[in-house]
């Protein structure tokens, strides 16, 4: 009987690295801004489809995660694509965190177009991956009815994945459930936030809101196996709203 090594010789002369084991090299990505988050899956990935999800009308901190992310972007010089379906998006929020407004590109989707704000959103979101240009292209869906949101495709977030694969781009989706499935490179959940204010109770409209602590769960990572914590780790998260 011929050993391994013969038998693996024999394959290689013919098939030159058909035995190699490679590795997929690890993504770029874009820090969040958020160090404990940032620490545990490295960051949000460039070539791969994120979602972000919460319960629809829950003060989760999703909006923060996405505001301070868009920050760290347009620090780098970066342009953003944020596709907005229920015209959530505060921009004079978005400034006082950091994000260069100049380098944001703003898609509203408007309620009395032919088509509904879910399909307009697609629709942008396809033109923004197909013709490139956008370190970050984000997706706000975190409001849309979740029936509506159950009834896109599984082969429409494959194809997003796929063609995000080949971009140096992050491409985001805020969403009331993890509709993408396994297509998705990650997925984070939020749950309650809760926020930090600093001033005093005793004089009219004397406090700030100075943090969202926010409570993420990582359901699914490609990037690196998370840390492990014996509790739920809570997440200190930029001063806007969530």
């Amino acid at each position: 009987m011929a050993s391994l090594a013969l038998i693996r010789a024999h394959v290689e002369s013919r098939l030159p690295g058909a035995l190699t084991l490679y590795e997929r090299p690890a993504p770029q990505v874009f820090p969040t801004g958020i160090a404990a988050l940032d620490k545990q899956v490295g960051g949000i990935p460039q070539g791969a489809l994120t979602q972000v999800h919460a319960a629809p009308g829950l003060a989760s901190g999703k909006t923060a995660l996405l505001v301070s992310l868009m920050a760290q972007v347009t620090r780098r010089e970066q342009f953003c694509a944020l596709v907005d379906a229920t015209d959530c998006f505060t921009p004079a929020s978005a400034e006082t965190a950091g994000v260069n407004l100049a380098r944001i590109l703003w898609v509203r989707c408007a309620a009395k177009q032919r088509m509904r704000p879910l399909e307009q959103a697609f629709k942008a979101a396809d033109i923004l991956v197909q013709n490139g240009g956008f370190g970050l292209i984000a997706v706000d869906l975190g409001n849309v009815e979740e029936r509506l949101v159950r009834k896109v495709p599984l082969a429409t977030w494959f194809r997003f994945a796929r063609v995000v694969e080949r971009m140096p781009a992050a491409l985001v989706f805020l969403l009331p459930f993890p509709a993408a499935q396994s297509c998705a490179g990650l997925t984070l959940r939020l749950e309650c936030a809760e926020p930090l204010w600093i001033g005093t109770d005793k004089i009219s409209h004397a406090r700030f809101l100075a943090q969202m602590r926010c409570e993420i769960e990582i359901g699914r990572s490609r990037l690196r196996k998370p840390v492990q914590s014996a509790t739920r780790p809570r997440f200190a998260a930029t001063p806007v709203w969530a």
